[in-house]
Parts: structure tokens; C-alpha cells; sequence
């Protein structure tokens, strides 16, 4: 079921609170318009009318929590199919849970939990960049909008439809536990999972170059002097 909105604060917020109703899972919540959208550690993600495909989708996982990171993996990986079915482009995958053209950032995933009766529930949220108005100016040097490496505007139906269905592919194939083809599948589409100079943590962080995946989708960094750091979170970007 999709539930469609002129306007939200956020999806996220939508499906959480319709899993305080129990309501059934794969229900779908697109917003026109969000308020207050938002990516991870806090981030604001900027929502103008008609200009991104802004959706989350209520789950009720049985697997615990904590796997909750290889589900991040398996929805970029989704988000990235859908656009290639829809678009016909090549999204860049970059660990955890963003989605680039040429270094440049046009979609995200987020994924929170909560317990409700008991049970774990989670909203997937995509947001993807449509149109160039998505854009707040400040953002140009890093981000992007589908429209800017299309010859005609993306069918925004077209790729909720496909993105749905991918996502239904992805989570059925997590449920069943089938982590290890998802990793290395991952490590093969993921330029950021093996081999890439980075910097971990901003200004003030470190850099070494990615050592592949734990088996938890953790990435693990070695350093010049030979140590491997695990990241559990955070900026990953190119050195």
C-alpha cells in the first residue's frame, strides 16, 4: 500500500507512528513535501515540493538490530538498481548509505528503529534528488538531482514503482539471512569497500585505505602503520 501526502513533516516520522497503529508491513509513505526531512546523525535533507522522491517504508524485521546495517547496504544497493531500471543511469554507491554521480551526492538512506508491543519495527527512508531545485545553492559543490544527467525529466512514478520492488527484493533476500552475497556483492558495485584512499572523520579524522567488509557491514580502514581501524559509523570520503 502506498500512502501519498501533499505535504509531511517526515516519512519517517509517518511510518513510526503508523507502526505505533500496527499497521501492516511494506506500507509505503511519499510525501510531496517534507518539513523537516532528515539523514543520518541529524542531518536536515532538503524537501521542496515535486522536486525529490522522498518515501520510507514501515518493516517489521525479524532479524535483531543490529543487523539493522546490513539492510542500510542492501537498500543502497535496491535505490542503486532502481535508478539503472527507471533512469538507465549508474549510481555510485558510498558506504554506508549514499548514493553519487561523479563524487557528487543525489540520494541517501536512513533507517530507524523502535520497539512497539515488543516488536522491532523500522522505517526505511530514500530520499533522492529529482530535479535541480532540489538543491539548496550552498549544497551545489557536493550534491546533484537526477534531471542534471538526464536528456527528459525522470518519471517519478516510474522510479517509486521500480524503487519499491527493489526494496522488496532486497529485504526479502535480508530476511532469509543472506548476508554473504549481499557483502560481496556490495564490495563489487562499492568503490568505498576495498582498496580506496580515504579520510575517516572529517578534518580531525584519520586516513588510510579501505580493507573490505566485517561480516556485520562494518568497513575496515588500514592506516600506513599497518592498523586496521573498524568504522562503525561516520564521513567516509576520498582522500
Amino acid at each position: 500500500m502506498i500512502r501519498w501526502y501533499p505535504e509531511l513533516p517526515s516519512t519517517q516520522s509517518a511510518a513510526l507512528r503508523a507502526a505505533r497503529a500496527a499497521s501492516a508491513e511494506g506500507t509505503v509513505f511519499v510525501a510531496e513535501r517534507q518539513t523537516a526531512g532528515r539523514g543520518r546523525h541529524g542531518h536536515t535533507w532538503a524537501s521542496p515540493p515535486g522536486a525529490g522522491l522522498y518515501c520510507s517504508l514501515l518493516l517489521w524485521p525479524r532479524r535483531p538490530v543490529a543487523d539493522l546495517l546490513l539492510l542500510t547496504l542492501a537498500s543502497g544497493l535496491a535505490a542503486a538498481d532502481a535508478v539503472r531500471e527507471a533512469c538507465g543511469l549508474e549510481a555510485e554507491i558510498r558506504w554506508p548509505n549514499d548514493l553519487l554521480f561523479a563524487g557528487k551526492k543525489f540520494g541517501g538512506i536512513l533507517i530507524e528503529s523502535a520497539l512497539e508491543g515488543g516488536r522491532l519495527c523500522a522505517a526505511l527512508g530514500v530520499g533522492l534528488n529529482l530535479r535541480p531545485a532540489a538543491l539548496p545553492p550552498e549544497l551545489a559543490p557536493i550534491a546533484t538531482a537526477l534531471d542534471d544527467h538526464l536528456p527528459r525529466p525522470c518519471d517519478r512514478w516510474a522510479l517509486l514503482q521500480a524503487l519499491v520492488a527493489s526494496l522488496a527484493r532486497r529485504y526479502r533476500a535480508w530476511s532469509n539471512g543472506e548476508d554473504a552475497a549481499l557483502l560481496a556483492e556490495f564490495t563489487a558495485r562499492s568503490r568505498y569497500a576495498q582498496g580506496l584512499e580515504v579520510v575517516v572523520g572529517g578534518a580531525d579524522g584519520y586516513r588510510g585505505a579501505t580493507a573490505g567488509l566485517e561480516v556485520n557491514g562494518f568497513l575496515r580502514v588500514r592506516l600506513a602503520s599497518g592498523e586496521v581501524r573498524t568504522v562503525v559509523s561516520g564521513d567516509v570520503r576520498p582522500a
